[in-house]
């Protein structure tokens, strides 16, 4: 197998945002190359009670060794993509 290369992302966001309304944003833009998807953390503000999640990415290809330059774009992209679709503030 290939190398897999492990991105973070977290923001904060509604209480009411479900774990597979990022899986599938993840899914859309990064397709086969996102292999797995996890929350790795979650905590709330204790004065503002706002939301904040960390998820996890793996990325890797089948076929071939991802470049640091191709896991950025796809990581970018992805939060430009959370950002819009879900309403979530990038941390």
């Amino acid at each position: 197998k290939y190398p897999m290369c492990y991105k973070d992302v977290s923001f904060w966001h509604t209480a009411e945002l479900h774990e597979n309304d990022v899986a599938e944003i993840v899914r859309g833009i990064c397709g086969d190359l996102a292999e797995d998807v996890t929350m790795v953390d979650q905590f709330v503000h204790p004065k503002t009670q706002r939301h904040s999640s960390c998820y996890r990415i793996c990325y890797r290809a089948m076929d071939r060794t991802l470049t640091n330059e191709e896991v950025d774009a796809l990581q970018d992209q992805l939060c430009v993509a959370l950002a819009s679709q879900l309403n979530v503030e990038l941390r």
